[in-house]
């Protein structure tokens, strides 16, 4: 894998690089088959996943696929902030590759290494309030506009 690849994700975007290979280092990756259950809804894992190759379909029970995930794309970072479960399934869309960042490794490391945490509980700070803004956005869409005519 290309050293800059994780430089390029969102969540160790600004990161050093020596600690970012540090992250690499402790990281493996895991291949997929087609149709292939990553994570199921609700599961206690909190690693964090960065896809390689190919493409990961986001499931929500009794929504169904909510989204589809490229390479490059994080999956994880809310299990791992939070420490609570999964809040949606990933399922290969076709062979897929991931790399897998052990949380508890991870949580080493951000221990460890000031900068790296501090880079990685900023960007993933930013994403969320850009997934907030987004949802806030799809709830307004929704609404139906107020009736203002029948003002006095």
């Amino acid at each position: 894998m290309d050293k800059f690849f994780l430089a390029d994700t969102y969540l160790l975007k600004g990161a050093p690089l020596g600690d970012i290979d540090s992250v690499q280092g402790v990281s493996e990756f895991v291949t997929f088959e087609p149709g292939q259950v990553i994570v199921k809804e609700g599961d206690t894992s909190q690693d964090i996943m960065v896809v390689v190759a190919g493409r990961v379909r986001v499931e929500k029970a009794g929504t169904g696929t909510i989204d589809e995930l490229r390479v490059g794309a994080m999956i994880g970072e809310i299990a791992f902030l939070d420490r609570q479960p999964r809040t949606a399934s990933l399922v290969a869309v076709n062979e897929a590759k991931l790399l897998v960042i052990p949380a508890s490794k991870l949580q080493d490391l951000l221990r460890e290494r000031k900068d790296l945490a501090a880079a990685v509980y900023r960007n993933a700070a930013l994403a969320l309030c850009q997934r907030l803004r987004s949802a806030n956005q799809q709830l307004e869409a929704l609404s139906p506009e107020p009736d203002h005519a029948s003002g006095s």
